[in-house]
């Protein structure tokens, strides 16, 4: 079968790698959709085994298709024909960590792979037990394979926003206006936020953001974003700021943008080894939290399919390019550099 393969963000190759028999409870998935994460596209994370099975990590997770092969002692539920989205870990349930609710701090959640090795950015991927158990939900007709890509990604949303209790009529700064903060300003909306602001660079996508529900944007660039947010929220800071952009400045203005007894998630992060300086006196003083969320689990995928599935959150016009297969590596250097206009990327694969 053919998967691309990662060298670099300007090098994916598709190549021809072995097929993989169905083992005992194990589910065989046609991929027709997959989205291109900023996970995907951070080179210095990835090239480490170019060349190899799944770059680093989960090269190519955000995906749907159809279940063509279903292995002995699968759940009679799953047909062959049923249109899915799936996920590429899951957690074991039963660890001290997942007992206490932190499933997606779990080992096994962090090591799971599909089992072709290479992700969904291949014309199938096998589901090994795990998954096919726990880790796999059923397309609703009306939800376009698309529109499912969506599932994985909004589920960090979801869970994101539920660590950071982002309710009761909160103020809210999303730091960042790419894929991750556009969706955190719907599910803030959706979650009963007051003031929603969104901060970034690119006018481009500040226009998005207020496409989407935002209250007020910020030019990160023309502006200092504490200020500005203070100005906007009757001179006081967030209820809930969420940093979407992994960079030490992000950090800064999120330190800065707090109010007190306020939460700052880090729902990003810096690549390994940066230091970022912390006034703990502040946060002290002030009793505020900072947080962070990775990933989702089966929880948290399946609210947000029942978001996407209702209209709660409006993921289709969010998508504004589309590639093949053979064009994967054109996808990613688009996220990795958007132009004007861009935000989704999503690569069909069948």
């Amino acid at each position: 079968m053919k998967a691309a393969v990662y060298y670099k963000n300007d090098d994916i190759r598709v190549e021809e790698i072995n097929d993989l028999d169905v083992g005992y409870g194990e589910i065989k998935v046609k991929i027709k959709s997959c989205g291109i994460c900023g996970s995907d596209v951070m080179e210095w994370y990835r090239i480490k085994r170019s060349g190899k099975p799944g770059g680093i990590g989960a090269f190519g997770h955000e995906c749907t298709g159809d279940i063509v092969e279903i292995g002995p002692g699968v759940d009679p539920k799953w047909k062959i024909g049923d249109r899915v989205v799936v996920t590429h870990h899951v957690p074991d349930n039963t660890c001290p960590t997942c007992i206490y609710g932190h499933t997606t701090a779990c080992h096994h959640h962090h090591t799971m792979k599909f089992k072709n090795g290479y992700g969904a950015y291949a014309e199938y991927v096998v589901l090994p037990l795990p998954d096919a158990d726990r880790g796999i939900l059923k397309l609703p007709d009306i939800v376009s394979y698309d529109e499912g890509t969506f599932v994985e990604p909004l589920g960090c949303v979801i869970r994101g926003q539920r660590i950071s209790k982002v309710r009761d009529s909160k103020s809210v700064l999303i730091i960042g206006a790419g894929i991750a903060g556009i969706l955190h300003t719907q599910a803030a909306i959706s979650n009963g936020a007051g003031l929603v602001v969104v901060s970034d660079v690119l006018d481009y996508r500040l226009e998005l953001a207020k496409k989407f529900g935002a209250n007020y944007v910020i030019n990160a660039e023309k502006e200092n974003v504490p200020k500005r947010f203070k100005e906007l929220n009757d001179n006081r800071g967030a209820d809930v700021v969420i940093m979407t952009v992994p960079l030490s400045i992000c950090i800064q203005q999120s330190l800065e943008s707090i109010s007190p007894g306020g939460i700052i998630l880090f729902f990003t992060s810096t690549r390994p080894g940066v230091k970022s300086e912390i006034d703990i006196w502040d946060l002290w003083q002030n009793e505020v939290t900072i947080t962070h969320s990775y990933s989702a689990d089966f929880r948290d995928l399946y609210c947000a399919l029942k978001w996407i599935e209702y209209k709660r959150i409006n993921v289709k016009d969010m998508i504004t390019h589309h590639f093949p297969l053979e064009k994967t590596s054109e996808g990613f250097m688009l996220t990795a550099n958007p132009k004007e206009g861009s935000l989704k990327v999503i690569i069909h694969i069948n």
